[in-house]
């Protein structure tokens, strides 16, 4: 188990705040002792559900909200408010939205099969494929993806922001945002410490690029949503979103329409909930990796004093709970599940972090607290320790 030193505290993983006060000690995915003290779901439970619901969407005044929870007791599926406001849209089940961070896990996903087809390893140095990067000699693939690499995030930097609002539209290319990472420099020396950073991605899905000798948006549908019959999941690679989607707000303006190149393999895919429920489960479930590949991915790095959340490679784990959370323009998601419990959460909430100020996170928590709890306590087996 190693030590190392936490350099600042990642505002992008809003969960890692709630302090989590009990637990056990088990590895994410392990079976834990099933929660059969009550039902997880029944029409009181449902009930419940939606007022934790109803009850962040009116204090954060969120155009719309979706929620889907799956247990082995039954299911709720609860949708809120209008997809498009000004046209007078009711939300539904199937509209996409644009899922933020949670790409990240597709990302990993690409790189870990292609590590499991020998076409690449973990313990590559990223100079095999960008010997310009300032330690790029020290840098694993494995420390790009659990964010140890020590690389500082583009998306923060000024040369970048300043597009954000005033340029949506800008069309970005890959050769612009390496030269921004370039002039970003690093935190840290790699493996010495964690920073949640978007330039880690944004050279894993160029990795998966040159890897593959093939498009990410290609490869996305080739490996994985093909496969799995995921037919409303797509790589953006313009503004429009296709289909019935839920359009994007920061507070009252419709922020929905901007260039995904920007956050590129880092966020720009769009998908819906069904289609997140079947890929957050077959992602926690390992389906698309080999035994030793999956095992590989839930070595966690977690706080010292928090040992109930950790990420591991591309995956984010609360207790028994895996998967991921995010947040981009106009959008705010946390999609867990967990395979001790059963248990599934999804919700996304049409509106920017700043207003909703972790509205979906905690309305993960709370819905986790009522009918999972054991789960959602567990400790983790962390691989690295990062001191607070």
């Amino acid at each position: 188990m190693n030590k190392i030193s936490r350099i600042s505290l990642v505002s992008v993983l809003t969960l890692l705040s709630i302090v989590w006060s009990f637990g056990f000690s088990v590895a994410a995915g392990e079976e834990v002792k099933k929660e059969n003290k009550k039902a997880m779901m029944n029409e009181d439970v449902k009930k419940k559900i939606e007022a934790i619901l109803d009850k962040h969407i009116a204090e954060r005044k969120a155009p719309a909200a979706i929620l889907g929870v799956w247990t082995p007791d039954g299911d709720a599926v609860v949708v809120r408010g209008k997809s498009d406001p000004k046209a007078g849209t009711d939300a539904k089940a199937t509209d996409r939205f644009r899922i933020a961070s949670v790409t990240k896990t597709f990302t990993a996903t690409l790189l870990l099969m292609l590590a499991d087809e020998k076409k690449i390893s973990l313990d590559d140095r990223l100079s095999k494929f960008f010997p310009e990067i300032k330690n790029a000699d020290k840098i694993t693939i494995s420390q790009i993806l659990d964010h140890t690499s020590g690389i500082r995030c583009y998306t923060r930097a000024d040369e970048f922001d300043k597009y954000v609002k005033s340029e949506p539209l800008k069309k970005w290319k890959s050769e612009e945002l390496l030269k921004i990472l370039l002039g970003a420099g690093v935190e840290f020396e790699p493996g010495a410490g964690f920073m949640y950073s978007n330039s880690n991605y944004l050279l894993a899905g160029l990795i998966v690029e040159k890897v593959s000798g093939n498009k990410f948006a290609d490869e996305l549908q080739k490996r994985i949503c093909g496969p799995l019959g995921m037919k409303n999941t797509y790589y953006a690679e313009g503004p429009q979103i296709e289909g019935s989607y839920f359009h994007g707000y920061d507070d009252t303006l419709d922020v929905s329409l901007f260039d995904p190149s920007g956050p590129n393999f880092a966020g720009a895919i769009v998908s819906n909930l069904d289609d997140l429920k079947i890929w957050i489960e077959s992602m926690s479930e390992g389906k698309l990796l080999s035994k030793e590949m999956q095992a590989q991915r839930l070595k966690f790095a977690g706080y010292e004093k928090n040992p109930e959340s950790g990420y591991g490679l591309g995956i984010m784990s609360w207790g028994s709970f895996t998967g991921h959370n995010g947040a981009i323009t106009g959008y705010t998601i946390v999609a867990l599940s967990s395979r001790a419990a059963g248990v599934t959460i999804i919700c996304m909430m049409p509106m920017c972090a700043s207003n909703l100020q972790g509205a979906a996170e905690q309305t993960f928590k709370e819905i986790a607290e009522l009918i999972a709890p054991e789960a959602l306590h567990t400790k983790l087996k962390l691989d690295k320790i990062i001191k607070q």
